[in-house]
């Protein structure tokens, strides 16, 4: 990700022959999110979307890599045959009922069985990861999580247990207090602040929060956000 303009990334791929993927963070919103402090710096996800590592490039492991890459796609969409286009359509639209239907009817050569089992995998891995979240505190990611599963996994047996979480969390007494200091989180790294009096106010919240939700998982969410706006503090010295 770079925030230059396209003219200047442009003319720096061509000279050095760059052959990765890339894109644009105009105004370094993607940057202040993840907290980046210096370059290179890496963010790695695994297929369902989760963080597993965000730091300097020498940072990851092997093992979280092997993580990544657990339940992801046998080959990227654009590299779909053409007969695999409704599959492709529906898992585009997060219809995972309809797109591994879609895959069981593609033969061998059309890579439809491994596609069905990838499909499977990330259903599969999307359950286990809102019940993770659930089970260290996290109740805004199983919240999130048990939303969208309810949509994507419509006619799937998981979508019960999209369900049910959300049952669970409504029947957790200790879950709003949470939930209510995680959106109040959420809310502040949306804005990403960046001048000097937006972020002391924003620290000045983070630490009624880390106050008010000492020993939850929100607590544990403000004092990483606090210790990404207090190193922005320090770059703009």
């Amino acid at each position: 990700m770079t925030d230059e303009g396209k003219g200047d990334t442009e003319k720096w791929i061509a000279a050095k022959g760059a052959k990765y993927a890339y894109g644009y963070d105009k105004g370094g919103k993607l940057s202040r999110y993840f907290g980046v402090s210096g370059i290179p710096h890496v963010v790695l996800l695994d297929a369902n979307g989760i963080v597993l590592y965000s730091g300097g490039a020498g940072g990851y492991t092997d093992e979280l890599l092997r993580k990544a890459t657990a339940g992801a796609l046998p080959k990227p969409l654009w590299e779909w045959s053409a007969a695999a286009k409704n599959a492709k359509a529906a898992l585009q639209k997060q219809q995972f009922k309809v797109a591994i239907d879609e895959a069981a009817k593609l033969g061998e050569p059309d890579g439809g069985p491994a596609i069905k089992t990838a499909l499977e995998g990330m259903v599969k891995a999307k359950v286990e990861g809102m019940k993770a979240a659930y089970q260290k505190g996290d109740m805004l990611g199983a919240e999130t999580a048990s939303k969208s599963l309810q949509k994507e996994l419509a006619g799937l047996p998981e979508q019960a247990d999209a369900a049910k979480m959300a049952a669970d969390i409504t029947a957790n007494t200790a879950a709003e207090p949470v939930l209510k200091n995680q959106r109040l989180i959420a809310k502040i790294r949306e804005k990403a602040p960046t001048k000097r009096k937006e972020v002391e106010a924003a620290l000045e919240d983070l630490a009624k929060i880390r106050k008010s939700a000492s020993g939850t998982y929100a607590a544990e969410e403000a004092d990483a956000l606090t210790l990404q706006l207090r190193a922005a503090l320090n770059r703009n010295k």
